[in-house]
């Protein structure tokens, strides 16, 4: 197998230790909601200012809500493409088995993390963040599975 750089031994493993560090910063006191929703205000004076202008306090409100929501799907897709390519280019382990492994440990991450922001003043643990958080791994094993059985040519389908 021709490796480059980004599928060398140990790059995936950083990438998804990386990405974990970055994902526990965002459950700090610093990314709670009042001020992820200064950084949103801020970003649509910036680049919309007619919308924000437009928009009720309880709009905002929804829209930083919405915002963050999003956010925790993204994070936790992220987090299982990077525990599904591990898998599959660290331990050369085929897709079809790597898959139930990613979600699960994006799970147990979930979990950790909620109970991680039980302890952060002003934040606190929410079973429906986990909930999302396990949609956002599902959603990435569905564009996974897709990719592999759909847009990938047969022959590379075995990783």
């Amino acid at each position: 197998m021709n490796r480059t750089f980004f599928s060398s031994k140990g790059f995936t493993l950083l990438c998804w230790a990386t990405w974990m560090v970055v994902m526990v910063q965002f459950s700090t006191q610093r990314w709670g909601g009042d001020q992820t929703q200064s950084i949103l205000t801020a970003l649509l004076d910036w680049s919309v200012p007619a919308l924000l202008n437009g928009l009720s306090l309880e709009q905002l409100h929804t829209l930083n809500f919405i915002v963050r929501k999003g956010a925790h799907l993204t994070e936790y897709a992220i987090l299982t493409t990077l525990c599904f390519t591990m898998g599959t280019l660290e331990f050369q382990q085929p897709w079809k088995s790597v898959l139930p492994f990613a979600v699960l440990g994006s799970a147990i991450f979930a979990v950790t993390d909620e109970i991680h922001q039980s302890f952060v003043p002003n934040r606190g643990a929410s079973p429906v963040d986990v909930l999302i958080d396990i949609t956002g791994a599902l959603l990435a094993v569905g564009l996974i599975s897709i990719w592999k059985t759909q847009l990938q040519p047969e022959t590379n389908q075995d990783l």
